[in-house]
Parts: C-alpha cells; sequence; structure tokens
C-alpha cells in the first residue's frame, strides 16, 4: 500500500452499490437492525494479486503496493472480483499514471461480465471536466454495445500521477457518483445482470489502492412517483388522476413499505415543482377549481409507512384555452437521449400523439403529458401512421447492415409505462418488405458484388437506401374505398447518378397482414412478408437526400403530401414539400434517367411553385420530421431540435392555405376553419311499407352542420335527427312525399337538398316493391365544396 503525502489528496472513496442482493445480508445490531458490515478490504501489501481477481484483457499486476492496470491499442483492460449486493459501497483510490490523451478513461464496474464485457459501469476520464467527463454506461448483453445515457462533468480534473476520490453510493436503483467527496453524477435506472464488481481502463495506465467493500444495511426509502397520470379539463377546472408507484419504498429494517396517502400541487407549466403549496388528496384523484385560463402542471406525489415523501410526478393541463378542434396549437414530445425525431402519428379518437426519435417510440397525451415508451430499436425506425381500421401505429423499420427492412406494427393501446422494450414482446410485431429488399440490394453495375450501405456507387436500384414515409390512403387514382398502407422509399443523393430522380412508392393491401406479422428479434431478422406489392409508382420531383422522409394522406383535400430533405443536384428545384392528388391517374411512361425503364408514373399537383426548366412542381416548406392531418385542413407539422445533448420535436398546429410561397399558416382561432355547408350524402332510397329505414345526411362543413325539413313533410313514420342527420323509422304509408333538408351551421349560406321518396307496398301486398327516390341540391350545396382553387384528375375507368 503506497500512503499519500502530507497535503495530497486525501484517500478517495468510490461508491458502488446494486439492486439485486446476490450475498449474504448485512449483520445484524444488538436490535435485531440490520448494521453495515465491511466484506472486503485490499491495499496489496502482500504483492500479489488476490485470491478472486480475475484478469480478462491487459496487463494487471501489483507494483510498489498498488494495483497496476495497462491498456494499449484500444483494449479494454478489465479484472473482476467481489460480490453485488443490494446495497454496498465500493472505496479505492485512483492514479492516472499514463494516458493516451486526455479523454482516456477508468471504469468502475457497478454489475459486470468481464469475460463477456457486458453490463453497467461508471466512466471516469482523466480529465473529468470535459462534458463528459463522468457517464454511467450499459451494455445489456454479451456481443453488444455501451450507450451512455447519463453523463456529466467533474468540477476537478484527474489528470496524472494524482490520487483522487470517487464516489458512487446507490440504494435500490438509485446512484449517485463523486469526485474527491462532490457529487457530480446520478441515476434512478441502474441496470443489474447478476455479475460482479471490477475495473476497466482504456488506453491508459492506471493504479488502485485501498480497495473496501461495505454491504449497507437497508434505509427507510421513498416511494417512487406515482404512474399513469391522467388529465381531463372543462371550464375552469383540471381533474388529475394517477395510479400508485410501482415501489412503495422499504422500512428501516428493509420490509416493504405500503403508500400511506397521495399530496397534490399545482404551478405554472414549464416552473418545476420547487416551491409549490401541497395539499392532502382522497384516494387517485384531485380536481382542481377556479382556476384561470392558462397552461398549468398538475403535481402529485406519494407518502408511505416509512414516513417518507416520494418524487412528484406532473401532467400538463391548459383550462379554459381555446383548442382548436380539441388540439393545443403548440406541443412538445419530451427530451431523449436518442436520434433526431423522425415521425408523428396522431389517434383523434383517443387523444394520443406518438413520435419516433429513430431507436424509441414516445406515446403523449393530446396535453404532451408522458404516457410510455417503446425502445430497444437497435435499427432506425422512422415515419409513422396511425392505422384507423386496426387501431395500431404502423411504421417504417430499416436494418441495413442485415439487408432486412420492415413494417413495425405497433399495439399502441399496451404502451403505458416508460421504458418499455420492443424486442422479444407482443407490443411490436414486423412484416419484411422484400421488394424493398430486392431494389437496396440490386446489383446495378453487374460486377457480382453488392456494395452495401453506401450512396457512392451505381448499386441500388432507383438509388433505393431503404424505406422512410409511411401512410394511409386510396389506391393512387381514386379518393375512397380500401386504405392501403404506402411506403416511400430513401433514395440516395448521390450527384453522379441519373437514376435516382424519382420518388418511389408502394402500395399494399394489409387487410391479411396478420399472417406474416412475427415479433422483432434483431439477432435473428425474419423474412416473413408479402411476396407483392399491390403497386409501384414513381413521382417524378428532381433530386432528394433520402427520399420521402414523411409521407402523410389528408383526405380532406384528397391530396398525398411528401416531406423530403432537400436535394443537392443545382439543374432541380431541390424543394421540401410536393404533393400528389389521390384522383390523378397513374399512366405508364418511361423513367426519366434509367435508360427506358418504364413504370406507373404520379403527375405533381398543379399548385405550388413551378420551376421553368424542369416543370417540377413543389414549396420551400419544412415537413421532413413529422406531418400528420387532422381533418378540415389541419395539420401538425414537427421541427427537430436538441438541447444540453438531448432530441426533442416541437409540434405546430397549421391550417392549409395553399399559397405559392406559404402553403401552410399557423392556426391562431377556430373560426378560421370555418366554412358553410355543402350536403356530401347522395340522394336518399325509396322504402317500403312497415320495413325499417335508414339514411344518413352527410355534409362537409366548420362546425359541424345540423339538419332539418324545411320545406314539405317527412314520410309517415319515419324522423329525421338534427345532430347526426340519420332519417329511420318504419313507414306506414304508400306513396311520393316531397320534402327539403336544409344543413345549417352558422356559416352562410345553407346547403340545401330537396328530396321525394318513393315508399312501396309490401310485395304480394299489390304493388312490386320497387321503391325509389330523387334527389337534387339547390344553393351551395354542389361541387367538391372544399374551395382549394386547384384542378383535380378525373377518373374515367
Amino acid at each position: 500500500m503506497r500512503r499519500l503525502e502530507r497535503g495530497a489528496i486525501s484517500a478517495a472513496s468510490i461508491v458502488i452499490a446494486s439492486i439485486l442482493a446476490l450475498g449474504t445480508a448485512p449483520a445484524a445490531a444488538a436490535d435485531g437492525d440490520p448494521v453495515d458490515t465491511v466484506v472486503l478490504t485490499e491495499d496489496f501489501s502482500s504483492g500479489k494479486l488476490p485470491a478472486g481477481w480475475t484478469g480478462h484483457l491487459g496487463i494487471w499486476q501489483v507494483k510498489d503496493g498498488r494495483l497496476e492496470g495497462v491498456s494499449a491499442n484500444g483494449q479494454r483492460a478489465r479484472i473482476t472480483f467481489g460480490t453485488s449486493y443490494e446495497n454496498y459501497r465500493f472505496e479505492a483510490t485512483a492514479n492516472f499514471l499514463k494516458v493516451a490523451d486526455e479523454s482516456r478513461w477508468l471504469n468502475l464496474a457497478a454489475d459486470f461480465h468481464g469475460a463477456e464485457d457486458y453490463g453497467s459501469v461508471f466512466v471516469v476520464r482523466s480529465n473529468t471536466k470535459l462534458r463528459n467527463g463522468l457517464e454511467y454506461a450499459v451494455n445489456k448483453a454479451a456481443g453488444g454495445s455501451y450507450t451512455s445515457p447519463v453523463v456529466a462533468p467533474a468540477g476537478v480534473a484527474l489528470n496524472t500521477n494524482e490520487t483522487h476520490a470517487l464516489s458512487l453510493e446507490v440504494r435500490g436503483a438509485h446512484a449517485t457518483l463523486s469526485v474527491d467527496g462532490v457529487a457530480y453524477l446520478s441515476t434512478t435506472d441502474l441496470l443489474r445482470t447478476g455479475g460482479t464488481l471490477g475495473l476497466v481502463i482504456n488506453n491508459a495506465t492506471v493504479a488502485f489502492d485501498d480497495i473496501k467493500v461495505t454491504q449497507l444495511a437497508p434505509e427507510a426509502t421513498a416511494p417512487g412517483a406515482p404512474t399513469r397520470l391522467r388529465v381531463s379539463q372543462k371550464g375552469a377546472q383540471a381533474t388529475l388522476a394517477w395510479s400508485a408507484p410501482t415501489d412503495a419504498g422499504k422500512t428501516s429494517g428493509g420490509k416493504a413499505a405500503t403508500v400511506t396517502g397521495y399530496e397534490v400541487a399545482i404551478g405554472a407549466a414549464g416552473t418545476g415543482s420547487g416551491g409549490l403549496e401541497w395539499s392532502p388528496a382522497a384516494g387517485t384523484s384531485h380536481t382542481f377549481t377556479g382556476l384561470a385560463p392558462g397552461a398549468y402542471t398538475l403535481w402529485v406525489r406519494a407518502l408511505n409507512s416509512a414516513g417518507k415523501t416520494g418524487e412528484p410526478a406532473g401532467a400538463n393541463a391548459s383550462p379554459g384555452v381555446p383548442k382548436i378542434k380539441g388540439f393545443n396549437r403548440t406541443l412538445n414530445g419530451g427530451a431523449w437521449s436518442t436520434s433526431h425525431v423522425q415521425g408523428i402519428a396522431v389517434d383523434q379518437a383517443k387523444g394520443y400523439i406518438y413520435y419516433s426519435f429513430t431507436t424509441l417510440l414516445v406515446k403523449t397525451d393530446l396535453e404532451g403529458n408522458i404516457i410510455g415508451t417503446v425502445g430497444g430499436f437497435t435499427g432506425h425506425l422512422g415515419d409513422l401512421d396511425f392505422n384507423k381500421a386496426d387501431g395500431r401505429v404502423y411504421g417504417s423499420l430499416e436494418y441495413k447492415a442485415q439487408k432486412a427492412f420492415y413494417i413495425a406494427v405497433i399495439d399502441v393501446d399496451a404502451i403505458d409505462t416508460v421504458g418499455m422494450q420492443a424486442q422479444n414482446s407482443d407490443i411490436v410485431q414486423t412484416v419484411y418488405l422484400g421488394e424493398v429488399v430486392a431494389d437496396f440490394t440490386a446489383d446495378m453495375d453487374h460486377n457480382g458484388v453488392f456494395d452495401g450501405d453506401t450512396a457512392n456507387t451505381l448499386d441500388h436500384r432507383y438509388g433505393s437506401s431503404g424505406i422512410d414515409g409511411v401512410s394511409f390512403g386510396p389506391k393512387f387514382g381514386t379518393t375512397g374505398g380500401t386504405q392501403y398502407l404506402t411506403v416511400a422509399y430513401g433514395v440516395y443523393s448521390n450527384l453522379g447518378r441519373t437514376d435516382n430522380d424519382h420518388q418511389v412508392l408502394l402500395q399494399y393491401d394489409t387487410s391479411d397482414w396478420a399472417r406474416y406479422e412475427k415479433p422483432l428479434v434483431e439477432a435473428a431478422p425474419h423474412r416473413s412478408g408479402p411476396e407483392r406489392v399491390s403497386g409501384k409508382y414513381f413521382v417524378y420531383t428532381g433530386n432528394t437526400t433520402y427520399g420521402v422522409q414523411n409521407l402523410e394522406y389528408d383526405d380532406f383535400l384528397r391530396r398525398w403530401f411528401m416531406g423530403v430533405y432537400l436535394g443537392t443536384k443545382p439543374a432541380f428545384p431541390n424543394y421540401g414539400l410536393f404533393a400528389v392528388d389521390a384522383a390523378t391517374r397513374p399512366v405508364l411512361g418511361e423513367l426519366v434517367g434509367t435508360g427506358g425503364d418504364q413504370g406507373l408514373l404520379i403527375a405533381l399537383a398543379k399548385d405550388g411553385r413551378t420551376d421553368e426548366t424542369t416543370g417540377i412542381r413543389g414549396w420551400v416548406q419544412k415537413a421532413d420530421v413529422g406531418m400528420e392531418s387532422l381533418g378540415d385542413g389541419l395539420f401538425y407539422l414537427s421541427r427537430d431540435s436538441s438541447k444540453n445533448g438531448l432530441q426533442t420535436s416541437d409540434i405546430t398546429l397549421y391550417r392549409w392555405v395553399g399559397g405559392t410561397g406559404t402553403p401552410f399558416t399557423p392556426v391562431n382561432s377556430e373560426t378560421e376553419l370555418n366554412r358553410a355547408p355543402v350536403i356530401t350524402s347522395p340522394a336518399p332510397a325509396g322504402g317500403t311499407i312497415g320495413q325499417t329505414y335508414s339514411h344518413t345526411f352527410t355534409a362537409s362543413a366548420f362546425p359541424k352542420a345540423s339538419f332539418a325539413v324545411t320545406a314539405g313533410k317527412l314520410p309517415m313514420g319515419l324522423a329525421l335527427d338534427r345532430a347526426s342527420g340519420v332519417l329511420s323509422g318504419r313507414p306506414v304509408k304508400t306513396g311520393s312525399v316531397a320534402f327539403t333538408v336544409t344543413a345549417t351551421n352558422g356559416v352562410n349560406p345553407a346547403a340545401t337538398q330537396a328530396v321525394v321518396i318513393k315508399i312501396s307496398p309490401a310485395k304480394g301486398a299489390g304493388g312490386n316493391g320497387n321503391g325509389h327516390a330523387d334527389g337534387h341540391e339547390n344553393g351551395n350545396g354542389h361541387g367538391n365544396g372544399h374551395g382549394h382553387g386547384r384542378g383535380h384528375g378525373h377518373d374515367h375507368r
């Protein structure tokens, strides 16, 4: 053991505690309560490597009374020893004797598998003042890679030939790392895998000494934060409901505590929970009343039988703030240690928003409160869309190295907790897209070698880089009927080729996809998917960078939108947004730049900016990281940003105006959506006496229209529901009856439909039973009623 000189830094303490009790329990005091127990001390005075200490890589030897480890050429030199207990302290001194550069590091392994090199470790760099001078790093399985969910700088640099104190104290899932007695880094999610303690170094020579492990007696702990927060609001009040914490805490004797109650508080949104006035809550919900219009955070925290108060959980509310069709004008998707947001999807019926952050799916409510997350995607999760038919979210999912491209089919109703996992679970199913793989891996230079995931090659048919944009909508050339999943290719920019200037769109009928769906198992990618596409189409947009990032069909405009990363070929206008009208019929033609290939081409919509040289039309509009149609011309558009190393998405509510320079404009009032009714339902059919009759009058309008008979009378036995427009009942008298139905919503002019319904006798009662009706629209009850000032294609088939 080497002693410190007078005036040098005192002996360090490195404290590592774990979640699982893998060893013996602490000794008991006379009163029966457990006490702290020293279970390992080592000063290396024997001159030998202690028994039970196992080196796995690098050079480990006792030298000058200290344990010295040497790592060179990037190796992760490592040694393991000891046992991970539920609560313990691991103390040592550490001295960087030599480093390749100031970012080199040592690891304090909290729960580690040295031979396979995985588990949870704490990184300490020689220059701990760096932004990531300290890290909590995790590798969940052998053969995997480390990620660092928590990083922090220290206030002192360790440098070389100095002995410093490092400290990490953990109880349960809580860990705090300190340098020279000052706490700098914490985690509440320490990974446990049943490993050991250990030390790891990289491109450095480090000396360790005075190692001591103390098993800590349990102490009373606070309950966790309440879970599954839900907010409802009406007028000047907001109600917060919640479920119990997953962890109720422990008593001082190490036994499980119980939750004894809750406290609630309210504060301005974005200001945190500090300094608030807390009051008791009855049960698991509380209503805040008398609130002025504004944005608030509603807070709740749990109390337990050990007398501890838990961490608060908060949910956003905006009572009294005008919404647009129930939507907030701005929202945030939370901050995450991932890559940037890729796409968004909205379930309007249930009130949820879904964000794809490349490796993480985030679920929030319409107030922006986090409901849950699904992680564990090591591939690329891209654009999303919600399928109303089955209530699931569909997203593009790429594994380029494995030559595997999927649609992820996600059971979003099951997402109710932060930290859920995609792999080997029932939440995420996947369907393999063989057509995409065939184009991505195409050996276009015919040299017998596929060049892989690189743009700098002639390989990849049409420049395919995989898939990105996804959306449900009608068959191209139609405006209704079966909804097809439409998948857009990613396309490499590659300025040196000419066959990558089309967007490639595949359509699939997903009604029978259940037979293809398989769980996501990244270690063994499956190949279960449809052999054929329902259609393959091409849109000539000129160059883009990675093709259609966001694809969205809007039923109100009857139009497909394509948001792209800007292209870089100078011959093209390189717009950020393109559109195709749903009614535009695909036409077989030559794909420009391919040397004669034929394909079904869809012309761009006729509005937007027009490039005179190429004839390409589009808009200078960012729509590449999230675009969601909300009906009535409304859209959520996402913008990506990062702060403090975390990625987020800010979404803003826009309405479509279709301007050449400004296609969207932010919405400030719901009245901006107002439009007079246009009756969209066909003339009602005839009826038969004594038989159930039903017809629904519909109108395109905002606000929603109501219906009334304004001239004539209904057939006897029938009644019209004003709100729903449903005409129903059992006719009791034969003959033709004429009347007029008017749709109104407070926006002039009203729409009218003159109707004649013939009620026929029942068969065998002297009539032919062939009732019929005639109807025509008056006033403004004609045309498409959208007033978008643009042409539509016509279906002549």
